[in-house]
């Protein structure tokens, strides 16, 4: 049998001792422990908490971004579609523009239902738009166009389209169009409509305006054609008086390609110098000497044709040529007259300048150095003007009379008889001769009224000591009537007609009049 150890009371103390060290260090591990696992979870629900707020901050603000990415995407889609219409809205009336008039012109041709039920196109443009611009400034000329487009807008129908296409010219896209009378009728009705003054800074505004028309033909037809003709159709409108309404007709189309053709033929002539100087005489009845001679403008073509001014003066004027031709003339003239001129045989030639050229600085600026040019005094050229370009503008004419009569030369008042006869402009301004028109004198002979008007004129400017010139004499009674009347010097074809050359000595004798019946 084993024998069992006894401790003594020594040994029993140090192992207690011992033991309870052990659970005091085992005690202090599982606190250190217990602390850990304490702290690691504050740790862990702290970090999960932040990492929540986190995540909450993350969706919030994804949340955030996504509104501000469809709100701007909406703003972006509304900017867009701002701009789109601004680009085919007119800034300054809010009608469409000529963008979007040329869009849905395209639209509505390539539509094969719409060309069906009728599709036209109005043209209109604003008469005298320039005056009101110069007169009373530019706020007011676009005051003038937002009401003519608010007029416009307002005198269509509701599925018409309105659109200015710059300018002073706007447009009608009519749809449906039932027949070319309904079409005609709705023009008149909008040019009754438009051409109202309008009242613009406290002024009572002319509002007058010319309108072109087209309607399509066959299906097939183009938006450019289509504006072409009703483009021709208000060209046509306003060289035939303007304010009125015209419609395209395949002669206007014609016309067209004989008018581009002669201008064509003009700018040749004047490149190849066909225009001509030639002259009719100015007679002074009593002496029978030559007293001036009036310049007039003739085209010799190619084929030898003599073409007058009637034929071939307005394509000048359009493309601007006519100074240019002026130029041209006058120079040959000039140097034509100058002979004649130093040797007394020629007192001056008479030269016509257009409303158009006076009213530019053309005659102060080319006269002069042309006259000089031709070594002649400013005396050597009388100036007729009509009626019309004096009356133009009444401080710019005297002024302009003013400067021009300054370097000796003198003003004539062509076609008086047929215009006003505006007898205050006589004594308003510094005209020297009065050229009496044909339809004054052309019944002298028979109508005793007539008879009387002429003599009381010509009493009137003897005794205002203006000269006068009698136009359109083709008889020797009425040449002998007028002489009687106070009449000296004269002009027309029972003297002289128009002729190449300046006369170089006495004209010949007109010709005795038929014997009457014995």
């Amino acid at each position: 049998m084993a024998r069992v150890p006894v401790l003594s009371s020594s040994d029993a103390e140090a192992g207690a001792a011992e033991l309870q060290e052990k659970l005091r260090r085992l005690e202090q591990r599982l606190e250190r422990e217990r602390r850990a696992r304490g702290e690691a979870e504050r740790l862990l629900e702290s970090k999960s908490l932040q990492l929540y707020e986190a995540n909450q901050s993350l969706s919030r603000l994804a949340l955030e971004l996504e509104r501000r990415v469809e709100e701007r995407t909406r703003e972006l889609s509304a900017e867009r579609q701002h701009a789109l219409q601004r680009a085919e809205i007119d800034t300054l009336t809010g009608i469409a523009n000529r963008a979007s008039f040329a869009r849905q012109l395209a639209e509505e041709l390539a539509n094969p239902q719409a060309v069906a039920s009728g599709v036209a196109v109005l043209l209109l443009d604003l008469d005298d738009f320039k005056t009101v611009n110069d007169s009373l400034g530019h706020a007011a000329g676009d005051a003038l166009l937002i009401e003519f487009a608010r007029r416009l807008a307002a005198a269509v129908r509701p599925r018409d389209l309105v659109a200015r296409l710059g300018g002073d010219e706007f447009a009608v896209l009519a749809r449906a169009v039932r027949d070319h009378r309904g079409l005609l009728h709705m023009a008149q009705r909008l040019l009754r409509t438009l051409c109202q003054p309008a009242m613009i800074d406290g002024h009572s505004v002319p509002c007058l305006c010319s309108i072109g028309l087209a309607e399509v033909g066959d299906p097939g037809t183009q938006a450019d054609a289509l504006l072409r003709d009703a483009d021709l159709a208000l060209y046509t409108s306003k060289r035939n008086g303007r304010a009125r309404v015209t419609s395209f007709e395949l002669s206007l189309r014609t016309e067209l390609e004989r008018r581009t053709a002669l201008e064509a033929e003009v700018r040749q002539a004047l490149a190849e110098e066909r225009f001509q100087p030639w002259y009719q005489p100015i007679v002074r009845y009593r002496s029978g000497q030559l007293a001036g001679a009036e310049l007039l403008a003739r085209w010799r073509t190619t084929a030898g044709e003599l073409r007058l001014p009637g034929q071939f003066l307005d394509a000048v004027e359009r493309l601007g040529l006519l100074d240019e031709m002026m130029d041209s003339l006058l120079r040959r003239a000039l140097r034509e007259a100058a002979p004649l001129v130093a040797t007394g045989r020629l007192a001056y030639l008479s030269i016509n300048v257009s409303p158009s050229q006076f009213g530019s600085a053309w005659p102060l600026q080319r006269l002069p150095a042309l006259l000089a040019e031709a070594g002649l005094p400013a005396s050597a050229v009388v100036i007729e003007i009509t009626e019309t370009a004096l009356l133009q503008d009444i401080e710019a004419t005297r002024a302009m009379l003013a400067a021009l009569t300054a370097t000796g030369m003198r003003i004539a008042l062509d076609d008086f008889g047929i215009g006003y006869s505006n007898f205050a402009l006589l004594r308003q301004l510094p005209i020297g001769i009065l050229k009496l028109d044909r339809t004054l004198i052309c019944d002298i002979e028979t109508d005793a009224q007539a008879r009387a008007l002429a003599e009381c004129i010509l009493e009137l400017a003897a005794r205002l000591q203006i000269q006068v010139v009698v136009e359109g004499i083709e008889s020797q009674a009425q040449a002998e009537l007028l002489a009687a009347a106070g009449a000296d010097a004269m002009q027309g074809y029972w003297f002289a007609r128009p002729q190449r050359e300046l006369p170089q000595g006495p004209l010949p004798a007109p010709p005795a009049p038929p014997a009457g019946p014995t």
